[in-house]
């Protein structure tokens, strides 16, 4: 049996790439991917079923990051002890830092996953991000309401609108092509500008 022809791969999806952020996903042609990679469009489909595919494999990094990501908000809140509970909403800039550090990882994929998702099983990735995060966090923001330390009423729509924008600032810089020094100076802003504890009405420093 003869071996595949791995090296056409890379050269493949380079080219999709390129395709992807010059004219975004839905005006990206096949043909044209192939002609810039040098290869016969039946090398691609050996390969790939599609555009749709390739940008699958583009981006397959940054989104398993983030389902990892989701998937340590699946815990049984009420064993949590208030330590525990309480500790994600006390964020610091080096907590802020480690989101970026997580997104920074997979930056290339990361914000191809921001710019050039639109006509991609992906397209609402933003808001669906947002939503389970939204179920996680006010399941401990209840949690913490029933327990005595959150003192706000929050509705869920409300945390859900709050947490979306939180959110936007991890993407904005990405899409903006910010450099990690200029995003390591923004943290501190971040961190200033967004107080959990007052909105849900925590105490001011962490009790335990």
């Amino acid at each position: 049996m003869a071996l595949r022809d791995t090296s056409i791969d890379p050269v493949l999806l380079k080219s999709a790439r390129a395709q992807f952020i010059e004219k975004g996903f839905a005006k990206a042609s096949v043909s044209e991917i192939c002609r810039n990679a040098g290869v016969t469009t039946g090398a691609l489909y050996i390969r790939y079923k599609g555009k749709e595919e390739l940008y699958d494999a583009l981006v397959a990094d940054a989104v398993a990051m983030m389902e990892t990501f989701m998937k340590t908000a699946d815990v049984d809140i009420e064993h949590l002890s208030d330590r525990e509970l309480l500790l994600p909403w006390y964020g610091d800039k080096s907590k802020i830092c480690s989101f970026f550090d997580m997104f920074e990882n997979v930056r290339d994929q990361f914000t191809l996953l921001l710019t050039c998702s639109d006509g991609t099983k992906y397209q609402n990735f933003h808001h669906d991000f947002a939503q389970k995060l939204t179920d996680a966090d006010y399941c401990y923001y209840i949690e913490a309401y029933k327990r005595g330390f959150a003192t706000e009423l929050v509705t869920k729509e409300q945390l859900h609108i709050y947490l979306t924008a939180y959110w936007d600032l991890f993407y904005e810089p990405f899409i903006h092509g910010m450099t990690r020094s200029e995003i390591d100076e923004l943290c501190a802003g971040i961190e200033r500008w967004i107080n959990w504890k007052a909105l849900l009405g925590l105490p001011d420093k962490m009790p335990f």
